[in-house]
């Protein structure tokens, strides 16, 4: 997280220029140190910080390098941490206590914080000139949804209730179904599903960020439908 932190300097492209040939041992390690919740979100923190700060001088070959890395990251992380973690979220009285027990999951908002600020290569790029380092859109979306698939098993309805969390999931899922319907339809049934069934839950949410962001992901995927209707008529 450090050198990925390291921006502060003449000639930061040098640090894109050192890690990516290590990116995908490093995505290695979150199968190495399976068992340690620890190690793991610290290399979750370090992918995090990388794409966040470095993802808009990123050439399109280091880009993609970043991409395959995250996505095997988070394939190992959903593998062993997942499919079987069990997510709890008791009443407490007490902020202190809930803001310390959504801390917890950290690992989690990592994640989905990654996700985030991969999928910004795909709007820095149309403001830069054609061929300077640039990935194609379906690059970008495929990387996005593939890691939302591996962690859509920890998306319950418990998890959800921290506002963090909460915020943080719908606010790109809402984006990505809204912006990018035509992908949305292509999805494998389960994903689409599970994703629908995400933003409905999110609609009669409390919180306004919550429930304007599933109405928005929900608005694209009806546009494409009425689209799609009105090509075949």
């Amino acid at each position: 997280g450090g050198i990925a932190r390291a921006s502060e300097m003449c000639q930061p492209e040098r640090i894109p220029q050192f890690l990516t040939p290590s990116l995908n041992p490093l995505s290695g390690l979150m199968t190495f140190y399976s068992q340690d919740l620890v190690i793991c979100e610290s290399l979750l923190r370090f992918f995090r910080d990388y794409a966040e700060l470095f993802v808009p001088m990123l050439t399109r070959e280091q880009c993609l390098a970043l991409f395959s890395a995250s996505a095997e990251l988070l394939k190992g992380y959903s593998a062993h941490h997942c499919s079987s973690r069990v997510i709890k979220h008791c009443v407490k009285s007490s902020a202190q206590a809930d803001l310390e027990e959504e801390q917890s999951y950290n690992d989690v908002l990592c994640a989905l914080q990654l996700l985030i600020h991969l999928g910004t290569k795909d709007f820095i790029d149309v403001c830069t000139i054609e061929g300077a380092g640039q990935v194609e859109s379906s690059q970008v979306t495929d990387v996005i949804f593939f890691g939302l698939q591996q962690i859509l098993p920890l998306m319950t309805s418990g998890l959800l209730q921290f506002p963090t969390l909460c915020t943080q999931y719908f606010s790109l899922v809402g984006f990505m179904m809204d912006t990018y319907p035509e992908k949305v339809c292509t999805l494998p049934f389960d994903l689409f599903n599970a994703l629908l069934e995400s933003l409905l839950f999110g609609m009669s949410h409390a919180d306004v960020f919550v429930s304007k962001s599933s109405l928005f992901g929900i608005g694209g995927l009806a546009r494409e439908h009425l689209k799609t209707q009105v090509l075949a008529g």
